[in-house]
C-alpha cells in the first residue's frame, strides 16, 4: 500500500513538471510573439561581432563559387557603403537560413526581372505586410528553427564532405562477433565467456573511437532536421493565394528528405545525455551493437547525395524569413518606394525625396539626372552622404525592392564605388595606391563592354596626390567615365573639375551658412558648383589669430582674381 501511494505520488509530482513546463514554454512563446508583433514599425537594437558576420557571409560565398558574380557588390562598394550596418538594421531575420539569405540578397542585386522574381518577391512581402497572424505563424515556426551555432551549413556540409562515404562493414562485423560470442556460450561456455568479454570491449572501444568522430557533426543532422520540421509547418499554415508559388517550390523540396527523417531519432539524441536509468541502459546497447553509428553513416550518406537539395531547402526557408524582414525593414521606415527599374541605359535616373536609411531625422534630396554629377562643396556639408544614399538606394532597389525615398526610377546597373579608402597597412600600400586600384576596378568595369549601365561613386578622386597632378588625371578619369551607358557621381573639393568638366557633368553642391559664430549646414543638393569660401571662417570659428585669417584671406581672394598664387 505505502509503495503504491509512493508511486502515485511521484507520478502526480512528474506529471505536475510535466505540464508546469508545458505551460512555461506556451508563456514564453506568447509573450515572444507579442514581442514580434511590437517590434513591427522599429528597427531592431542587434550588433554583430565579426565572427557573426563573418559566419553570415558564408552563404553568400558559397553561393558566389557557382559563379555569375561580376554584377555581385565587392568588397570596397560594401565597406564603402557601410553595408553590414545597413544590414543589421534591416535583419529582423528569426533563423540562420534567414539572415545568410538576407545578406546574400544585399550582395548580389539583379540586372534584369526575365524570370519574374522580382514581382513574385514584391506579391510574397505585401501579403506577409498585410497578414499579421500569418506572419507571426510563420515567424514562430522560423524561430524553432533557429542558429546553426558558430559556422553556417554550407560550412557543415562541407565539414562533413571530410568525413567521406562511410560504410557500416564494421559495425555489422561487431553486431555478428556479438552474436556470435553470445551463441558460444549456449555451446562452450568456458568458451563464449571470455570471448564475449573481449567481444564487449572490442565493440565498445570501437564504439567510442567512432562517436568521437561522428559526434561533431550531429549539429549539421540537427539543424536540416529543424529545416524539416519547419517546412511541415509553414506548410501546414494554410497561407493564401499570394503564397501558393512558394508554398509548391517548398513541398517539393521538403520531399526529398523522407528517408532522412527514418533514420533521425537514434542519431539526434547521440550527444544528449540526462542520466536516467533508462537511457543509461540503452547507452550500453548502442555501444556493444553500434546502432547509431550505423544510422548515423545512412543519413551521412543521404546529405552527400542530396547536398544540393539540401541547400536549395535553406534557401527556400530562408527567403521567406528575409521577406518577412524586408517587411519589417519597410513598416520602421518614415516613407519608402518600390523602384521602377528597366533594362538598357536609356531611362533616366531619378530619386524623389531620397534618405539614407541609417540616419536618424535624415535630409532627403532629389535629383533627375541623364549624365553623371560633379558635387562640390566644404567639408561636413553632406557630399559623402549624399553619395551613400544614392548608392544604397540604387543597391535595395536591385536586391530588396525597396528604396528609401517618395520615388525611384532608373536603369539596372552595375553598382560600384571609391569612398572610404585608407591605407593598406598590411601589405604596405600608401593611400593613393590602394586609390589608384580601387579607380582602376572601376575603369576596367567601364571597359568590360557589358551591356548594363555602370553607376559608379568617387569621393575625393585622387586625393592621395598633389593638386597639379590630381586636377589633370582627375579631369581625365571623370571624362571616360561619362560615356554612354555609366552615370558617374563624383564629389570634390576642386572647383576646377566643375569648369573642365561642365559638357559632360552637370554640377551640383552642398554649402553652409557661417552665423554668429557658428556653421549651420542646410544638407540640401543645390544646382550649379559651389561658390561660398568657408573654410577660411572655419579657422576663425576655431581660435586661429586674426593675422593668419586676414593674410589666408587675401591670398585665396588674390588666386580666384589673378589665377596666380602670390605671397602676402
Amino acid at each position: 500500500m505505502e509503495v503504491a501511494v509512493l508511486f502515485i505520488i511521484l507520478f502526480a509530482v512528474f506529471l505536475y513538471v510535466m505540464i508546469r513546463g508545458a505551460a512555461e514554454e506556451r508563456s514564453r512563446m506568447k509573450k515572444y510573439r507579442q514581442k514580434l508583433k511590437e517590434l513591427y514599425g522599429s528597427f531592431p537594437d542587434r550588433t554583430y561581432s565579426a565572427e557573426e558576420l563573418d559566419r553570415i557571409s558564408r552563404y553568400y560565398w558559397h553561393m558566389r563559387e557557382k559563379g555569375g558574380a561580376e554584377n555581385d557588390i565587392d568588397e570596397i562598394t560594401w565597406n564603402d557603403l557601410s553595408m553590414d550596418h545597413l544590414f543589421a538594421r534591416m535583419n529582423f531575420t528569426q533563423s540562420s537560413s534567414g539572415e545568410e539569405y538576407l545578406y546574400a540578397m544585399l550582395r548580389r542585386p539583379a540586372t534584369d526581372d526575365r524570370d519574374g522574381a522580382r514581382e513574385k518577391m514584391e506579391s510574397h512581402i505585401r501579403y506577409m505586410m498585410e497578414n499579421e497572424e500569418k506572419r507571426l505563424d510563420t515567424m514562430m515556426s522560423l524561430r524553432k528553427l533557429g542558429h546553426t551555432g558558430k559556422y553556417s551549413l554550407p560550412d557543415y556540409l562541407d565539414y562533413l564532405d571530410q568525413l567521406g562515404v562511410r560504410g557500416n562493414r564494421l559495425h555489422y562485423g561487431c553486431i555478428l562477433l556479438l552474436a556470435a560470442s553470445v551463441a558460444t556460450i549456449f555451446v562452450r561456455a568456458s568458451l563464449g565467456v571470455p570471448l564475449l568479454i573481449a567481444t564487449a570491449c572490442f565493440n565498445i572501444v570501437t564504439y567510442m573511437k567512432e562517436k568521437g568522430i561522428a559526434a561533431p557533426y550531429v549539429t549539421t543532422f540537427s539543424y536540416i532536421m529543424r529545416m524539416l520540421h519547419c517546412a511541415d509547418d509553414i506548410i501546414k499554415q494554410k497561407h493564401g493565394s499570394g503564397m501558393e508559388d512558394y508554398i509548391s517550390t517548398l513541398k517539393a523540396e521538403r520531399g526529398s528528405f523522407q528517408d532522412f527523417e527514418k533514420h533521425s531519432g537514434m542519431v539526434l539524441k547521440m550527444n544528449a545525455a540526462t542520466g536516467s536509468i533508462d537511457e543509461l541502459l540503452f547507452d550500453y546497447i548502442k555501444m556493444l551493437t553500434h546502432v547509431d553509428l550505423i544510422q548515423f553513416n545512412k543519413m551521412l550518406n543521404i546529405v552527400h547525395k542530396n547536398k544540393k537539395e539540401i541547400i536549395g531547402l535553406a534557401g527556400d526557408i530562408g527567403y521567406i524569413d528575409a521577406v518577412i524582414s524586408i517587411g519589417y525593414f519597410r513598416a520602421a521606415l518614415p516613407y519608402y518606394t518600390t523602384p521602377l527599374l528597366q533594362t538598357g541605359c536609356d531611362c533616366p535616373f531619378v530619386i524623389s525625396e531620397g534618405f539614407h536609411p541609417c540616419i536618424d531625422n535624415p535630409v532627403a534630396n532629389s535629383f533627375s539626372q541623364n549624365k553623371g554629377m560633379v558635387i562640390t562643396g566644404s567639408n561636413a556639408s553632406g557630399k559623402s552622404t549624399f553619395l551613400k544614399m544614392t548608392a544604397i538606394n540604387a543597391v535595395l532597389a536591385q536586391t530588396i525592392n525597396t528604396c528609401a525615398a517618395r520615388m525611384y526610377k532608373g536603369n539596372y546597373y552595375r553598382i560600384y564605388s571609391s569612398m572610404s579608402l585608407r591605407d593598406n597597412l598590411d601589405s604596405g600600400e600608401s593611400y593613393y595606391i590602394v586609390e589608384i586600384k580601387a579607380l582602376k576596378r572601376i575603369m576596367d568595369a567601364a571597359d568590360s563592354g557589358q551591356g548594363t549601365p555602370l553607376l559608379c561613386f568617387v569621393d575625393e578622386v585622387l586625393r592621395g596626390t598633389n593638386t597639379v597632378e590630381r586636377i589633370a588625371a582627375s579631369t581625365q578619369i571623370l571624362e571616360r567615365l561619362s560615356r554612354r551607358g555609366i552615370y558617374c557621381f563624383a564629389a570634390t573639393h576642386d572647383i576646377e573639375l566643375t569648369h573642365l568638366l561642365e559638357l559632360c557633368y552637370d554640377n551640383y553642391h552642398f554649402e553652409e551658412e557661417v552665423r554668429d559664430g557658428d556653421v549651420l549646414f542646410s544638407y540640401r543638393l543645390l544646382a550649379g558648383r559651389a561658390h561660398t569660401r568657408n573654410a577660411i571662417k572655419l579657422l576663425e570659428i576655431m581660435g586661429f589669430s586674426k593675422e593668419i585669417i586676414r593674410r589666408a584671406d587675401d591670398m585665396a581672394g588674390a588666386f580666384l582674381r589673378d589665377g596666380e598664387w602670390k605671397r602676402q
